[in-house]
């Protein structure tokens, strides 16, 4: 009788794990969210949500271009116009996989507060995704073609991955940038995404270069590549330890192209006479690459002139984007006033509530620059024989 009651409860269990549950999703009824605008209408207070998707059931061998939609709503939060970009969405949307999300300039100067609130809430949203600001209307941006025929989404991630190997554009995470983005004292500084036109394909692309400068929960405004490249010189990050970069040094009538890389950098706070300043020390490697004319690189004593030719050199543009974002910009995305409070905790006290009015903007920043060429190529005198 026990092996009988054993048998029926295996077989009433068996029928249990065999039954579907009604939580399930058939695969067809799934699109993945791979790109979201974020738009702001100042006239009718509304903000745009805009989704690029995919379908779920899409495989390698089908023409993707033809299963990538586009849907769009309104409403007077983002909470709103998301809920109700249900009622044009014909399937059921997932965010797992959208990687970045891109927000219009007008979305950005109105309150970016409340676009990072919103994404920071989500359970649905990943922290690690990307948040650039768009030059322009972030719909208009996200609806433009692909360079490469591939996923504008899987493009623009491409383009991401690549800023590590030139320097002119930065992408934070939400994450990060949720970090800071408040501070009364500091800005953050991410992508900017553009569009220009293509000589070779005649229409408009999309391209990332320079920054945009957060602060105070709002876009405070845009940086040049070179201002960019000045930040990634500057400042400490895991994710941009192999960052290399080109520069192109006069040396003497010739023009020399470096590849350069960062190997010691030095921010230390100073007392003068009871004002505070700043003393930056940067180490780069360059490797040359090539030069327009004949220069004898094996020479010790020419060697160390390009090196520093190639350290003033350097040492001018941080001065002058640094400049830049004291007096124009005003705006401290170096985070100068970190290194302050946390070294320096009692005279932090008597600046914090003058730093970003009068102080930072006056505040004395010392650049020094050091280049070594430990590598001058295969052949002792560049630029011929």
């Amino acid at each position: 009788m026990r092996k009988v009651r054993r048998a029926l409860l295996g077989c009433i269990m068996a029928a249990m794990l065999a039954g579907c549950s009604p939580d399930m999703q058939e695969i067809s009824d799934i699109a993945l969210v791979m790109l979201t605008a974020i738009d702001y209408d100042a006239q009718k207070q509304e903000f745009m949500f805009t989704v690029n998707c995919l379908n779920a059931s899409t495989n390698s061998t089908q023409n993707t271009r033809k299963l990538e939609w586009v849907a769009s709503a309104t409403g007077k939060s983002i909470y709103d116009a998301a809920r109700n970009l249900r009622s044009h969405a014909g399937k059921v949307l997932i965010w797992q996989h959208d990687k970045f999300f891109l927000v219009g300039e007008n979305a950005a100067r109105h309150s970016l507060y409340e676009v990072v609130d919103f994404l920071t809430r989500s359970r649905d949203i990943r922290l690690t995704s990307y948040l650039i600001i768009g030059d322009g209307n972030a719909a208009d941006l996200m609806r433009s073609r692909s360079e490469s025929g591939d996923l504008i989404s899987n493009e623009i991630v491409g383009k991401i991955k690549n800023e590590l190997f030139w320097g002119k554009s930065m992408t934070l995470t939400i994450k990060d940038i949720a970090s800071d983005y408040m501070s009364p004292y500091r800005g953050v500084a991410t992508g900017k995404l553009s569009k220009s036109k293509s000589p070779d394909l005649e229409r408009d692309v999309l391209f990332l270069n320079g920054g945009s400068v957060i602060r105070q929960g709002k876009l405070a405004g845009w940086l040049s590549g070179k201002d960019v490249l000045t930040l990634h010189i500057l400042l400490k990050n895991k994710e941009w330890a192999g960052l290399m970069f080109a520069e192109t040094v006069p040396y003497r009538s010739a023009k020399l192209s470096l590849q350069m890389k960062v190997v010691k950098r030095s921010i230390r706070m100073t007392q003068t006479r009871g004002q505070p300043g700043f003393d930056i020390r940067i180490g780069l490697s360059g490797d040359i690459k090539n030069v327009d004319q004949p220069v004898n690189a094996a020479d010790p004593a020419v060697l160390r002139e390009m090196e520093e030719a190639a350290g003033r050199h350097v040492e001018q543009q941080l001065r002058t984007s640094i400049r830049g974002f004291q007096h124009d910009l005003k705006v401290d995305v170096i985070g100068l006033a970190d290194l302050a409070r946390r070294y320096h905790p009692t005279a932090w006290e008597g600046m914090k509530d003058r730093w970003a009015t009068d102080i930072y903007p006056a505040l004395p920043i010392r650049v020094s620059v050091d280049v070594a060429i430990p590598n001058i190529g295969m052949s002792e005198t560049l630029g011929g024989t």
